[in-house]
């Protein structure tokens, strides 16, 4: 059973993970979508700092025109994502050491958003799972 299959099968607790595997991404959303579930893709090559990571999850996430690019946004339409309904949620941040390294306050910030959404997420009996890949990473193996 895949690292992505344990997840999608409960095996493995929803949370923030780095995610050393090769598979492509097309491959994780082949994997994530027949179960129903939703995965979102940010590249993080073309995230450098918090202006470019709230346009990239914007636009991989679907959130609406409303939407107020600043932190607080972000936090609600990640807790939200009403407009994408699922049983379940994957974001897979590729790269993401980049963003980690050029900005490191900024993503503290998004860190800790991602890993409050996922806690939110899960009283709500609705997993969300963000897989990081790339260098300078740290957070648990997924």
């Amino acid at each position: 059973m895949s690292r992505i299959q344990s997840a999608l099968t409960g095996e493995r607790p929803p949370g923030v993970y780095r995610f050393n595997s090769r598979l492509a991404p097309a491959t994780v959303q082949h994997i994530v979508e027949p179960a129903g579930w939703r995965c979102f893709r940010l590249d993080g090559r073309e995230i450098s700092d918090k202006a470019s990571f709230l346009r990239a999850c914007a636009t991989a996430m679907g959130f609406p025109g409303y939407f107020g690019h600043n932190w607080d946004a972000f936090e609600e339409s990640l807790r939200d994502l009403s407009w994408a309904p699922a049983p379940g949620y994957v974001v897979l941040f590729d790269h993401a050491g980049q963003f980690a390294t050029v900005a490191p306050g900024e993503w503290a910030t998004a860190l800790a958003i991602f890993q409050d959404s996922v806690a939110a997420w899960g009283q709500t009996g609705v997993p969300l799972y963000v897989l990081l890949r790339g260098r300078g990473i740290k957070a648990p193996e997924m």
